[in-house]
């Protein structure tokens, strides 16, 4: 189901007021009632916003910075430097000299770090153990005042700009975006390439690049431009205190805000058809319309309200008619760029090889339902529906991540009146049918952008930057006229009040709510485990059940047909799944190893409502022949278009399918081909024939609700009860001191490397020292490899449990090194870090114990992530809610003597996946390019050999 997006409302509102600088904002910001957290807005002497947020509750302390500058100030010829910016302020700064100090001081306190460059804005952000924010925030402040700007590191983070250019260089969305950039208006920044290059960000005779950098920074880095918004456990004025005495030194250069001032299209430039020539098997037709500036009216949102009407998916939406028509799969609308002066609307259509050779026809139908809003779809009972929704949505938000909070914040911030930085988004206030008609009027084919994107599409040029094929030419009149006369469709027409619209938002007493789920049932196929949480004081709910069956996964003809009968039934349900979607109620249906889950989640009173169409849906799917011939062909070029993902992705998953009883996806590909549509009819009763369900309500529901709907799920999904062991998930367990390479066959300049360490065994020991072990070498992997050796713009290591048996992956995707060197370059890294361990002390140790420790007791801040844990539990038959704390214990019993004896058998059991970049398979034999171990790792599934207890 494409969804029409809601929140954030980044793309749809941008405002900048300025209040009187150095006076705290006294009328305090609009919160929502149920959040507990104290927000205090006040300015610096040197005119920095900020916002503090007091949460005494809080793990986690996060900070971030948002300076109003970013890719539009690009001079010409330096394309990328705002970037190159951000990535050089990382390296170094005159009280913290070091190029990896910040990094590895957020890493080793249990925090995370990063940044982005937009269009208008860059964004620095990072949270740490909630103790530790002082120091970290005063590392933080002196990215912008003292940066070094090493002559040494200007020139490697040149490489390391370029890699990242590089490894999205097959990227179509990348490669569209900079095709769109091409019949641009040439005058406008927006149409300029924002990454950066070796080239754009030489020396030359323009002059040096450090020069420029410096010279960039000191012009739009400026305290009058930035806001920052700082989240700890301290009082508000402690926070305050601890800003001011870290960022009042931050100098205010009075810098003016970089402005454009020219139209993005020029004047006669439209209408304009645009072909793009893609990597994937895509086909989308985007329809894309210059209109007035939109951040004026942020309050009440014009194009936001056209937005939800286009992108509307129920009966009578333009969608459900292409659908019908089998010209379509999805559709989505929303605000296009947002500018100081000008802003574009955008709709994209997700179309099928028919509708591919009906595209005039689609764009009638969508002006004739663009005419139909036009002549009553401007309503002032929907635009009050919109409104309640958001502002149901604003009272009973769930809070995010500090760390995405705060950076969220900071650019609302830049953006909003300080008193509404929080509430902004979900504002719908005044309803004006004149304001909302200005901006339908300019939603006509002469004022229009049509673009294709597709892989077989005629094409006369490329873009410079990244080779992307195209084709623009103009709309000719026979084809204008066509689309301009806008006849009336009987099957379209607007949609009319939203029957999933809860009323009853009332919570559940507290008295009888739990600390943990509780089993309600058990009983021969089927346990429902139940927990009324109130701490989050929402009324909400989550409903999550699985259908676990013997024949879902048995070959990889059961495995395709139980992920085709879950599209159908999504498909299906498109029209009921997307007015509840609106109302706050969502809806997953997935296939897994053991058969399929669905997860059912939102305000609560109408949870049984949703949850009686979908079980009606799965027991008796409504198979129609025509769909599945759509379905199937999507789901076609998504496993075609699998290996072509980005190099270190596809080395990940292949771990994942190796290890795993899992299909690959040439094993996928051979049995969709030879599936028919009686096949899925056939199969459908035979995959619910034996069941077993494990069901879980949590949230705002009493035990005779949760027990209610289980009666609910059981009587449309359980005909015969399933042996319990047949939902165990074997690992296969690598064979000590044994390698293991695969590699694979990849149509990329880049070459990739994951290497993965398993563990011994899946005991609370081993999996605490591979837990401290990342931990130790995360931060120095990413130093030693990507900021030193300049290896590539990918660089990480990360922990890869594969169910409870642990383990690590090093990965890298590069440019310039083939997988030999990148797996020389880990190993020497592997062999440093044993040295580095030889020395090392308890209160070494005792750092990095904290920092993982707080990570895996990182409290939930919402719902939904409370859910979520419960669910892992459940799915890896162990409801012991508890296990955090007890691997947490176990960490912390820990002993150096215990790490280092785990770090010598660390590289006894690997699997090494692994891919040959265009340039580098030249040089490479032909035995390296063609070694693999699938069929070794099957044979091990077929012995049996698999790890204890995982």
């Amino acid at each position: 189901m494409t969804q029409l997006k809601r929140l954030p409302f980044s793309t749809y509102v941008v405002f900048v007021l300025l209040f009187v600088f150095g006076k705290l904002a006294q009328a305090g910001v609009h919160k929502s009632s149920t959040d507990p957290r104290e927000y205090l807005t006040f300015s610096l002497p040197n005119q920095m916003k900020v916002l503090v947020i007091s949460d005494p509750n809080t793990a986690k302390a996060a900070a971030s910075l948002d300076v109003a500058v970013g890719s539009n100030a690009n001079p010409e010829g330096r394309e990328g430097l705002a970037h190159f910016l951000e990535h050089m302020l990382f390296l170094g700064t005159e009280k913290y000299p070091e190029a990896g100090d910040y990094q590895a001081f957020i890493s080793s306190h249990g925090g995370n770090h990063n940044a982005y460059t937009a269009y208008e804005n860059t964004n620095y952000f990072f949270d740490v153990k909630a103790n530790d924010l002082e120091p970290a925030l005063d590392r933080f402040s002196q990215f912008f005042i003292a940066p070094l700007f090493t002559e040494e590191y200007v020139d490697r983070e040149r490489h390391a700009v370029h890699s990242e250019y590089q490894s999205k260089i097959r990227d179509d969305g990348r490669r569209i975006f900079a095709v769109t950039k091409e019949i641009l208006n040439p005058d406008h920044s927006y149409s300029d390439f924002a990454v950066g290059s070796l080239e754009t960000l030489a020396n030359n005779e323009n002059g040096k690049i450090r020069d420029d950098l410096i010279s960039f920074y000191e012009q739009y880095y400026s305290a009058n431009l930035m806001s920052l918004v700082v989240l700890g456990k301290q009082s508000t004025e402690e926070l305050k205190a601890m800003v001011e005495a870290r960022f009042a030194a931050v100098p205010n250069r009075n810098a003016e805000p970089f402005r454009n001032n020219t139209s993005l299209f020029k004047p006669g430039s439209l209408p304009l058809k645009l072909s793009v020539q893609t990597i994937k098997d895509l086909r989308y037709m985007s329809l894309t319309f210059p209109v007035p500036e939109i951040r004026s009216h942020w309050r009440s949102k014009p194009l936001y309200y056209i937005s939800s009407l286009v992108g509307y998916e129920g009966a009578g939406s333009l969608l459900s008619l292409l659908k019908e028509k089998g010209w379509a799969t999805g559709l989505s609308a929303s605000t296009g760029s947002d500018l100081p002066g000008e802003s574009t609307f955008h709709v994209n259509i997700a179309l099928t090889p028919e509708g591919m050779q009906q595209q005039e026809a689609i764009a009638q139908l969508f002006f004739s339902y663009v005419d139909l809003i036009r002549q009553g779809g401007v309503s002032e009972m929907l635009y009050q529906e919109e409104s309640d929704l958001n502002r149901i949505q604003f009272r009973f938000q769930e809070q995010s991540e500090p760390i995405h909070y705060v950076s969220q914040l900071s650019s609302q911030l830049r953006r909003f009146p300080a008193e509404e930085v929080i509430r902004a988004p979900y504002m719908l206030e005044a309803f004006d049918a004149e304001l909302i008609q200005q901006y339908l009027a300019a939603i006509r084919p002469d004022n229009m952008l049509l673009t294709v994107k597709a892989r077989d599409l005629e094409t006369d040029q490329k873009d410079p930057w990244y080779q992307a094929a195209y084709k623009a030419e103009p709309i000719n009149e026979e084809t204008l006229q066509a689309l301009q006369a806008q006849p009336q469709v009987a099957d379209l027409f607007i949609r009319g009040s939203n029957p999933f619209v809860a009323s009853n938002l009332d919570l559940k007493d507290p008295s009888s709510a739990t600390d943990s789920p509780q089993v309600l049932v058990e009983k021969p196929g089927l346990t429902l485990w139940h927990h009324q949480d109130s701490s989050f004081k929402t009324p909400k709910a989550n409903l999550f059940f699985s259908v676990m069956s013997d024949r879902a996964n048995r070959t990889a003809r059961e495995a395709v047909l139980t992920s085709l009968y879950t599209r159908m039934v999504k498909d299906q349900m498109n029209e009921i799944l997307y007015d509840a979607y609106v109302a706050g109620l969502g809806t997953d249906i997935y296939p897994h190893m053991k058969g399929f889950s669905v997860r059912l989640s939102g305000y609560n009173e109408k949870l049984p409502v949703l949850l009686e169409k979908v079980t009606h849906a799965l027991k008796k799917p409504e198979l129609d022949a025509e769909r599945y011939a759509v379905i199937k062909r999507q789901y076609a070029d998504q496993l075609k278009n699998a290996r072509k993902e980005k190099p270190f992705n596809q080395t990940i998953n292949e771990i994942f399918q190796l290890l795993l009883p899992q299909w690959s996806t040439e094993e996928k590909q051979l049995a969709l081909e030879m599936i028919t549509f009686e096949d899925l009819k056939a199969f459908a009763p035979q995959l619910l024939a034996e069941t077993d369900l494990r069901i879980l309500a949590h949230g705002n529901l009493v035990e005779e609700e949760a027990t209610t709907m289980a009666d609910q799920i059981v009587a449309q999904l359980l005909n015969k009860p399933q042996a319990k062991h047949l939902s165990e998930t074997p690992v296969v367990h690598l064979q000590r001191g044994r390698p293991f390479v695969q590699t694979l066959d990849l149509q990329h300049n880049d070459s990739a490397i994951s290497i993965y360490y398993q563990g011994n065994d899946a005991s609370l020991k081993t999996r605490a020292e591979f837990a401290v072990l990342s931990e130790l070498m995360s931060s120095p992997f990413y130093s030693r490899l990507r900021t030193e050796k300049q290896l590539g713009y990918v660089v990480f290591e990360t922990p890869l449990p594969l169910r409870k048996a642990p383990g690590l992956a090093f990965v890298v995707q590069s440019p310039v090194a083939d997988p030999l060197t990148l797996e020389t370059h880990i190993s020497s890294f592997m062999d440093e870090m044993g040295e580095q361990m030889l020395s090392m002390t308890d209160a070494q140790l005792d750092k990095y114990k904290r920092s993982v420790i707080s990570r895996i007791l990182k409290q939930e801040n919402s719902l939904s992530d409370r859910t979520a844990r419960y669910w892992k539990q459940i799915d890896r038959n162990n409801a012991d809610f508890y296990s955090r704390e007890t691997l947490a214990k176990s960490i912390e019993e820990l002993s150096v003597e215990e790490l280092k004896k785990g770090f010598e058998q660390l590289r006894e059991r690997q699997l090494v996946v692994r891919s040959f970049g265009l340039k580098h398979m030249q040089t490479a034999s032909l035995e390296e390019i063609g070694r693999t171990c699938d069929t070794e790792l099957d044979s091990l599934k077929l012995a049996g050999e698999f790890m204890p207890e995982a």
